[in-house]
């Protein structure tokens, strides 16, 4: 099973010129910048540097994995931040447990002593709130249903109606994998801080949108 790593950005110039080298060339098969609309010089600076860049037509983080799913090669997908928020060392496991027959496999920061070092005391609790809200409407056990960091196969991502198009979507993934009767896990891995751009969440407004796709996958077929 190949592997494609899908690397979403928006403004990183100042992390993914640290995070991506930590990246061994032969740890995946595929690697491809998705990139939402950056303004400055991630873009350019990914070029300059041999990777792969595909400039979404549309905005948005779902709409990002959306538009490279149909062109990655691998049969395997993971999504992976190059904020410094995803630690390097957890995509070999990852890809060990697709390889025993999961479908989703995610990295939790909250499973096996793993830690976040860039959690705040409501990020935390609205993880928590949200993750056992999940596992009680779907009949999932995640301990981190909300992390974006994780793998998953392709041909069954293709079939799923994932339409959220912001930072639910990793969510909604998390139900739609679980609700459908796919075989999903987790991996415990930490979370460093970030090294730097701005945190992309807003915590309202998010907050509330996940609410809202939580109750719509609950009522959906």
């Amino acid at each position: 099973m190949k592997t494609t790593l899908l690397v979403l950005a928006l403004n990183e110039i100042e992390s993914i010129p640290i995070t991506l080298p930590q990246i061994p060339k032969d740890l995946v098969d595929e690697l491809i910048i998705i990139d939402g609309g950056s303004t400055d010089g991630t873009i350019e600076w990914c070029k300059a540097n041999g990777y792969t860049v595909l400039q979404q037509e549309k905005p948005g983080y779902g709409q990002g994995v959306r538009e490279a799913s149909l062109v990655a090669k691998g049969d395997i997908l993971l999504e992976f931040m190059p904020d410094g928020n995803c630690d390097v060392r957890a995509i070999p496991q990852l890809i060990k447990k697709m390889k025993e027959g999961y479908d989703l496999v995610i990295a939790s920061r909250y499973l096996s002593g793993s830690k976040s070092y860039d959690d705040t005391w409501y990020t935390r609790f609205g993880n928590w709130f949200f993750t056992k809200l999940i596992n009680l409407l779907f009949g999932a056990s995640y301990t981190d249903a909300l992390m974006g960091y994780r793998a998953y196969r392709k041909d069954i991502f293709l079939q799923l109606p994932m339409d959220a198009n912001g930072l639910t979507f990793p969510t909604q993934g998390s139900i739609q994998f679980v609700k459908n009767g796919y075989r999903v896990t987790e991996i415990g891995s930490d979370e460093p801080e970030r090294l730097g751009g701005r945190r992309k969440v807003r915590y309202i407004r998010d907050g509330f949108g996940l609410l809202f796709m939580i109750i719509k996958e609950f009522v959906r077929k």
